[in-house]
């Protein structure tokens, strides 16, 4: 069994750059033109850049285009947004998915005691929890400077339960993916506009031409780990446009489906 999610982060309808919603748009439009439409698509985070009330009814708007059902929390930018506030967890397809609102830019102690609690009621479950804040010092000096309070207090809840599998998180605006703590932690680009990366701890802040973006996760059983997690970062817009190889090379493709036919796949 594979179960798949698209995730999308840092919309920021509304925001100062002109043409957030719409470049969320295109990202909704990609997905529901997926051969394999994903069994969910999550938003971590920061949908608008106020959370007024004309911007949430613009993200429902557009976010109800979708052909799959989705899920969202809050980021910071989202505060006043009621619907979003809360943690809360479910069952979605061979997993436990964890909603964790950390849109207070802090990890409390009363969030702690909440996580542990519902962790330890789903030992037996392969665990993936998705936040707005990465849980980590990503080198961006600026970013980490608006990151998340309390991160050794969460941390340390997860590495007591080895049934996490993975983080999502978003908040940065570019795709990064490390090992933390026992599992794999993924931070989604952004739909909205892209951070530049740069370690050097006196550069100056910049965001980048690169296109929109958002991920796609491949959650498949597997006889060695729990669940076994496969990420894809996919472009929007103009650099996802796509030219058939077959038009070029009929012959490969024909080839190529041929040995499809006598393979085993778990995304069959």
């Amino acid at each position: 069994m594979v179960f798949v999610i698209a995730q999308l982060s840092d919309l920021h309808i509304g925001g100062h750059y002109p043409g957030s919603g719409d470049r969320f748009s295109e990202a909704v439009a990609e997905i529901n033109a997926m051969s394999r439409q994903p069994d969910l698509v999550l938003m971590t985070g920061d949908l608008t850049e106020v959370g007024s009330e004309t911007q949430w009814t613009e993200f429902q708007a557009r976010a109800n285009e979708l052909s799959a059902p989705w899920r969202a929390i809050a980021g910071n930018h989202d505060r006043k947004i009621a619907e979003l506030r809360g943690h809360r967890s479910m069952a979605v397809g061979p997993m436990r998915l964890i909603l964790l609102d950390t849109s207070d830019d802090v990890f409390t102690e009363a969030d702690g005691e909440w996580l542990q609690s519902d962790l330890a009621e789903s030992t037996d479950h392969p665990t993936v929890i998705a936040m707005h804040h990465p849980p980590f010092e990503t080198g961006i000096w600026w970013m980490d400077c608006v990151g998340l309070s309390g991160k050794d207090r969460f941390e340390t809840i997860v590495r007591e339960h080895p049934q996490v599998v993975q983080i999502l998180a978003g908040h940065v605006h570019r795709p990064i993916h490390t090992a933390w703590g026992n599992c794999s932690l993924w931070v989604c680009p952004s739909t909205s506009l892209s951070v530049a990366v740069d370690f050097h701890q006196e550069h100056g802040p910049a965001v980048t031409a690169e296109g929109p973006a958002f991920s796609l996760h491949a959650y498949l059983e597997s006889s060695h780990q729990p669940l076994q997690v496969m990420s894809h970062v996919v472009p929007v817009g103009t650099l996802a446009r796509r030219s058939m190889i077959e038009d070029g090379s009929p012959e490969f493709v024909s080839w190529a489906r041929t040995q499809q036919a006598h393979r085993t796949s778990q995304f069959s």
